[in-house]
């Protein structure tokens, strides 16, 4: 903190009287052994200890602050709802529910600004059916859209969001890109980047006051609109995606609540991102994974620069043979091991439960160790295969 900065408030994964009763029924649960491991001398939580190796109904605890009488308990294994059409965010949402998903993943500007409110209808859906008996059986995601970056826009974003949801508040919400929002593609607008010195600069386009030199400023008043809304019960944690390393040091600088519950990145064997998530892991920020299966941006010609798809891989598959379980699940399942929480998407009701089946396997040292050896020879952020069309998609040059 800077010398007239009140230091960050700690956020400890605490184990309270909340949590010793959940930790308690997840004992009774079959894998008593991992919660007593997870708990130190001081009767604080160690994520990284509390594995998802043995039983479906497991859950972190994420971003419980020492002052809290509450914890937050987030499961393992969520539904993504990214890229999925109008009709589909409601139906599949619906059937995730059916399908024993307690986790939903879904942002303001997926669908156009439509997923979030087809996503609230399928949650109606559920209750009206007794799917769900209440709005608390339900751990609800969304992100803040980097349009609306700044603290009133930022809460404004909120309210649409919650709105939209029908819900009074949310389980986590994210603040969803480190980066700006642009003005406009077109190449014929006005330049707003006082920095933008020629039509290839990224930074053309960026919205007046989210200038190169300017956007860290406006994400620390982002995540202070986060802080905010987190006190006043507007949502129960608070988190981050597409976070760098640098950008988590930056805004740890300005932050009053510390640290964010989730940093969800793009991560899979082609892009594994091992040194953010080692260093999220030591500041106590649980990783959810999204890609996991390598996502749906990538081009044939980028598959075929990589050696084909994750699906497709050898060791992908002799694991798959050995355990009788679909290449999915083996990369799903190598995601958990990595302690990195999950948010794979489907329509198939099939698929939905193929994707959380997860729990009664273990991949061996040395097919975790064949399949993250994919990503050698890959080139530093080569095996990025998500936001292909984002001209900041590199996010090591976003200040």
């Amino acid at each position: 903190p800077t010398s007239n900065q009140q230091p960050a408030s700690s956020q400890p994964h605490v184990v309270n009287l909340a949590c010793r009763k959940r930790l308690n029924e997840m004992g009774k649960m079959g894998f008593q052994g991992v919660v007593s491991r997870a708990i130190d001398a001081r009767g604080l939580l160690d994520c990284a200890a509390l594995t998802p190796l043995h039983h479906p109904s497991s859950e972190l605890i994420v971003n419980n602050n020492a002052n809290d009488d509450n914890c937050v308990l987030m499961p393992w294994v969520g539904f993504g709802t990214y890229r999925l059409g109008k009709r589909q965010s409601r139906t599949a949402t619906l059937e995730a529910l059916k399908s024993g998903y307690l986790q939903i993943d879904t942002a303001f500007i997926y669908g156009g600004q439509t997923t979030e409110l087809e996503v609230g209808k399928a949650l109606q859906d559920a209750l009206q059916m007794g799917v769900i008996q209440s709005r608390e059986d339900v751990f609800i995601t969304t992100k803040q859209w980097r349009e609306y970056h700044g603290y009133d826009a930022s809460m404004k974003c909120l309210e649409l969001s919650l709105e939209r949801l029908g819900v009074d508040y949310v389980d986590m919400w994210m603040m969803h890109w480190p980066g700006p929002c642009f003005e406009s593609r077109d190449k014929r607008q006005t330049v707003s980047s006082e920095n933008a010195a020629t039509e290839d600069d990224p930074w053309l386009h960026a919205k007046e006051g989210m200038g190169v030199n300017e956007i860290a400023a406006v994400r620390a008043d982002t995540w202070r609109a986060m802080e905010d809304a987190y006190r006043r019960g507007k949502t129960r944690s608070i988190a981050v995606s597409n976070f760098t390393i640098k950008h988590l040091e930056t805004l740890k600088e300005t932050a009053t609540l510390w640290p964010p519950a989730v940093n969800q990145i793009e991560s899979h064997p082609y892009y594994p991102q091992n040194d953010l998530i080692d260093y999220c892991q030591k500041e106590g920020i649980v990783v959810q994974a999204y890609a996991a299966l390598g996502g749906q941006d990538g081009t044939k010609a980028k598959w075929k620069a990589l050696g084909g798809k994750l699906l497709e891989s050898a060791p992908v598959l002799e694991a798959s043979e050995r355990l009788h379980k679909t290449p999915a699940q083996i990369l799903l399942r190598w995601s958990l091991q990595r302690n990195c929480a999950i948010v794979p998407k489907t329509c198939d009701p099939d698929r939905m439960k193929e994707n959380s089946d997860i729990f009664d396997f273990e991949l061996s040292e040395e097919e975790m160790k064949a399949i993250a050896n994919l990503s050698e020879g890959v080139g530093d952020g080569e095996g990025r295969l998500c936001w292909r069309t984002e001209k900041l998609r590199m996010l090591d040059i976003i200040p």
